[in-house]
Order: C-alpha cells, then structure tokens, then sequence
C-alpha cells in the first residue's frame, strides 16, 4: 500500500468507527444547533460569491466531484451563485464538465457574476421554477449531447425546501443521476435543528426535504435505485444533508 492508499484506508476505519460512536453523533448535533442559530452558513465565500454552505459539506462534494467525474452537475436553487462556481472550479481542475444551475428567480447581479465569471464556460443558467416538467425540459435540451454519449451525471437539491416541492425535484431530476453518482438533497436537517415553523417560510418541521426523501424513497422501495449513504454523511460529522446523500445503486 502506498502512503495515499494506507491513508485512505486508516480514514475508512475512522469514519467507520465515528458511526458507532453515539457520544461524537450527539455531540455534532448539539454543535450544529448552535451553527445553525448564529446563521454559520453565511460566513463563507467562494471565489468572492456567497456560498451558503457547510465547508464540512463542500469538502465531500468535492471528494464526490473528484471521484465521480462528472460530465454534468444539475443545480436547484442557485442563490448568489457560490456553489455553481466552487462546483465548476473542481470540474475545471478536472477539465471536463457543466454545472447546470436552476432558479425561479436569478437576480441579474447574480447571473452577471456567472456569466463575465472566470468559469463562465462551464457554467449554464436556467431561470424556472426547478419542480416543473417545463423547466426539467429546459435542463435536458441544454444536456442534450452529454446525455446522448451516457454522460455522468449529479444533481444537488438546494431550492425551495417544502416537501411537495423537494419531492417533486426528486421525481423529476433522480433518472437523469447516473448509476454510481449521487443525489444530494441539502437541508433535511431542518427537520432536526427547527424546532417551530418560521413565521417567513413555507417550510418547518415535519415539511421539509428529509421529510420529502423519507416519502420518494419509501415509493421508490420495491426498486431501490439510490440508498442513503451514511458513511458520508458521518464523515462530514457536521452537515446540512443528514440522510440526504443518496447514491444510485442501479
């Protein structure tokens, strides 16, 4: 075994061994509580655009990115456009692949920043609310010559967190997800760390996405393409997807 590989393998074991260890799960959720209350997420940027995310979650996309290589990354929900460039700037490292982002509402700021950007090549935007057939439409036909040579594909849910409308994207986007390659439905931790509905969203306890995936994968049980992959999850300790790293199996 080469120093890499002995690494890799002494991590497995860790995080394998961080799985059963209940005092490190309770301690990462009680952290959690307090990230979430001080707006942690807002903290960061990436490559001068907010990101809004955990770094602990953008260090596994990129481990998935790396490893997966993918020909294409489905976006919902693109915000102030961090995440479509840190996920373009590993897919430029890479030297293959687009990131497709969706919003219902891209601020022109925002999609100036992509578009005159440095990875604007690698960049596609889509404006349409992400739980419509009509703007899946969109995301396919500007997919098309990728999708038609078995591209690689991943997509990351990060829009509108109710669950009708999570589920929705689950039901729309999860075929084009290549067998190997992951769905990953960001804030399903709503369901553990909000303890009563916000008086300016549509979404709280009891509707959200774990609520949703809990719902699509229960339907999608007989057939089981995409199971949970908690090894992830648990790696990440600190998480804004707890049971939404979903990997397609076939």
């Amino acid at each position: 075994m080469n120093p890499v590989e002995q690494y890799e393998h002494d991590r497995d074991e860790q995080v394998r061994r961080n799985i059963g260890d209940a005092g490190l799960r309770c301690a990462a959720h009680e952290f959690t509580k307090h990230l979430v209350r001080t707006n942690y997420t807002k903290n960061f940027t990436w490559m001068g655009r907010p990101i809004l995310q955990y770094p602990s979650d953008m260090f596994v996309m990129q481990e998935l990115i790396w490893k997966i290589k993918p020909d294409v990354i489905i976006e919902t929900g693109m915000a102030f456009g961090g995440t479509a460039v840190f996920y373009a700037s590993v897919l430029e490292a890479i030297g293959k692949g687009v990131v497709v982002t969706v919003d219902i509402d891209p601020r022109e700021e925002n999609m100036a920043a992509l578009v005159h950007g440095p990875l604007r090549g690698r960049i596609s935007i889509i404006e349409g609310d992400s739980s419509t057939r009509r703007t899946k439409a969109f995301v396919v036909r500007s997919i098309r010559e990728q999708l038609a040579c078995n591209a690689t594909v991943l997509a990351c849910l990060d829009s509108n967190h109710t669950e009708d409308h999570v589920y929705k994207e689950l039901c729309l986007y999860s075929p084009l997800v290549s067998v190997g390659s992951y769905l990953v439905v960001f804030d399903t931790a709503i369901e553990h760390h909000m303890t009563e509905q916000p008086a300016d969203r549509p979404w709280g306890p009891g509707n959200n996405p774990m609520t949703a995936v809990a719902r699509w994968l229960w339907e999608q049980r007989a057939d089981q393409k995409f199971v949970r992959d908690l090894e992830v999850e648990k790696r990440a300790l600190v998480t804004a997807a707890p049971h939404g790293w979903l990997k397609r199996i076939k």
